[in-house]
C-alpha cells in the first residue's frame, strides 16, 4: 500500500497523509530501512520534522525557520531549532533525494513522501508501546516484580555471607512491597495525596526499625564470608533502582501521581544503600567486619533523614502540594530541558514573559502534531502549566535576569547554553559516524552479550584472583608500617 503512493503536489494535508490502519501501525518492525536514511529513529531526528513541515505547507526556508523555531519535543533532544540546524537538515534531505529545491521552493520527492509516511508509522507504533509502558498500572506491576526479585536475592546472599548491611537492605526492599500496595490502593480509590503521605511516613517508621536492628548488630558484629555473588546482587540492585526511579518519576510526572513520585524519592535511598553495602563488603574482604554494621546503621539514618525531608517539603507546600513540589533528582532532566529551551530563546534577544510563554505553548503544539507522545514524555499538562515556573527557577539560579516585561539571559546562562549546545552537537555528530551503522550496532550488541556470558562464567575466578592479590599487597604494606 505504501509503495503505491503517487502524490504529484508534494505538499498537502498532513492529516490525510497520516491516516493509517491499525495493521500498518502495529507492523512497523518491517519499516526500519528509513533509520539509515534519517540517521536515527524518526522521533529523535530533525529531518523527520522538516519533512512534516514541508508537506504541511511550510515550503521555504524562512517559513520553516519561523514554524519550527519554538518547537518543543523531548525525544528530539534539541534545545531549539536554529537556522543552521534547519539548513543542515534540509541539506541532508537533498542528499538523500527526499527534498527538491530546483524551482525555488522546497517540495518533497516521491521518495520523501514515502519516507515521511514510513517514519510517521514508526513514530505512532513506538507511541502505542510508550503509552502502554508509561502507565500507572504497568509501573506498579514492574515495581512489585523487581522488588520481589531483589528481596529474595539480597536476603539469600546476605544470609549466606552474614552481611548485616545486605540483609538490612533486603528487608528495606521488603517494606517497599508494602509501599507498592499503598500505591495500588491510592490508584484504585483516587486518594493519591493520602498515598503520598503514607509513603513518607512509612520511610520514617522503617528507618527507625532498621536502625534499631543495625545497632544490635553493631554491638555484636558477625563474621562475614564475602563471595562473588554478593557483589553481583549489590551492583544489580543499584542498576535496577536507577531504572525504577526514572520509570516512576516519568510516569508520576506525566500522570500527576503523587504516590509514584513519593515512591521514586524513597527509592533514591537505595542508591546510597547499594554504595554503602559495597563498601562494607570490600572492608569485610580484609577482616574489618564492623564497617558492615556501621553501613547498616548509616542506611537507617539516611532513610529517616529522607523521610523527614519529604515531610518538610509536604508541610511547606501546603495546599499547593503536587508532583512538582517533591524534589527529585530524576526530575531535573525534564525541568532542565524546558529551562534550556528558554535560554535558547533569550540568547537571541530579550523577551517578555507572556510572549515567551505563548511561544513555548505554540512549540509544544507543533511537537505534539509531529512527534505524538514523544514530544511530552515525562511531562504532564504542559499546555496548562506553561513556562512561568521554570523562569522563576532560572532567575533564582542566576541564569536569567529582569522582570516579566523584559527577560534577559545572564553570562551564567550563556555559559550553560554553550555547554549544552556543544553536547547537543556531539550527539548529532555521533549519528553520522560510521559506528552508528546497523552492522556496527549489531556487532557491539553481540560483543556485549559475549562479555556478559564471559563475566558469568569466569567472573568468580577473576574476583578470587583480584582479592587474593589485594590482600597480599595490603599484608605487605601493613608489615612495612609495623616494621
Amino acid at each position: 500500500m505504501i509503495e503505491m503512493i503517487d502524490d504529484n503536489t508534494k505538499t498537502g494535508n498532513l492529516e490525510s497523509l497520516f491516516q493509517f490502519s491499525e495493521n500498518e501501525i502495529h507492523h512497523s518492525r518491517d519499516l526500519r530501512e528509513n533509520a539509515e536514511i534519517l540517521h536515527g529513529d524518526p522521533a529523535e531526528t530533525l529531518l523527520y520534522a522538516i519533512l512534516c513541515a514541508i508537506y504541511d505547507g511550510f515550503n521555504t526556508r524562512s517559513k520553516l525557520y519561523r514554524h519550527l523555531d519554538s518547537m518543543f519535543a523531548f525525544r528530539l533532544d534539541r534545545m531549539a531549532i536554529s537556522p543552521v540546524d534547519r539548513d543542515e537538515s534540509i541539506q541532508q534531505g537533498l542528499n538523500e533525494n527526499l527534498i527538491d529545491s530546483s524551482n525555488g521552493e522546497l517540495i518533497l520527492t516521491k521518495e520523501g513522501i514515502r519516507i515521511l509516511r514510513l517514519s510517521r508509522i514508526q513514530v505512532l507504533h513506538e507511541g502505542v508501546w510508550a503509552r502502554r509502558f508509561l502507565s500507572e498500572r504497568i509501573v506498579v506491576t514492574v515495581s512489585a516484580l523487581t522488588l520481589i526479585f531483589l528481596v529474595l536475592a539480597k536476603i539469600w546472599i546476605g544470609t549466606m555471607v552474614s552481611s548485616g548491611a545486605m540483609i538490612t537492605d533486603g528487608l528495606e526492599n521488603l517494606t517497599d512491597l508494602g509501599v507498592v500496595v499503598i500505591i495500588a490502593y491510592s490508584l484504585q480509590t483516587g486518594r493519591d495525596r493520602l498515598g503520598a503521605l503514607a509513603i513518607m511516613s512509612f520511610m520514617l517508621i522503617s528507618g527507625c526499625l532498621l536502625g534499631y536492628n543495625a545497632i544490635l548488630r553493631l554491638l555484636a558484629p558477625d563474621t562475614i564470608e564475602v563471595n562473588y555473588w554478593a557483589y553481583i546482587v549489590t551492583v544489580m540492585s543499584v542498576a535496577l533502582n536507577y531504572l525504577l526511579i526514572w520509570y516512576k518519576a516519568t510516569v508520576g510526572r506525566m500522570t500527576g501521581n503523587l504516590s509514584l513520585i513519593s515512591d521514586a524519592k524513597e527509592d533514591g535511598t537505595h542508591i546510597r544503600i547499594g554504595a554503602g553495602v559495597l563498601i562494607g563488603l570490600v572492608f569485610a574482604e580484609f577482616g574489618v567486619y564492623i564497617v558492615d554494621s556501621l553501613v547498616a546503621l548509616f542506611i537507617a539514618l539516611v532513610i529517616v533523614w529522607e523521610g523527614i525531608e519529604a515531610l518538610r517539603e509536604l508541610l511547606e507546600a501546603g495546599d499547593d502540594f503536587s508532583v512538582d513540589t517533591i524534589h527529585l533528582a530524576a526530575s531535573l532532566r525534564y525541568d532542565d530541558r524546558i529551562t534550556n529551551w528558554a535560554l535558547v530563546q533569550l540568547a537571541r534577544g530579550p523577551r517578555n514573559l507572556i510572549e515567551l510563554n505563548d511561544s513555548f505553548l505554540r512549540g509544544v503544539k507543533i511537537g505534539l502534531r509531529y512527534f505524538d507522545i514523544h514530544a511530552i514524555i515525562g511531562y504532564g499538562n504542559l499546555e496548562e502549566k506553561g513556562i512561568a515556573k521554570h523562569i522563576q527557577i532560572a532567575r533564582r539560579s542566576g541564569l536569567i535576569k529582569g522582570n516579566d516585561d523584559e527577560l534577559m539571559i545572564t553570562n551564567n546562562g550563556l555559559r550553560l547554553y554553550y555547554n549544552n549546545r556543544a553536547s547537543e552537537l556531539k550527539k548529532v555528530a555521533k549519528r553520522y559516524s560510521k559506528m552508528y551503522s546497523r552492522s556496527s550496532k549489531t556487532a557491539i550488541g553481540i560483543l556485549s552479550w559475549i562479555f556478559f556470558f564471559a563475566l558469568m562464567a569466569f567472573g568468580e575466578m577473576i574476583y578470587t584472583i583480584f582479592f587474593d592479590f589485594a590482600r597480599y599487597v595490603v599484608g605487605i604494606i601493613l608489615q612495612g608500617l609495623a616494621g
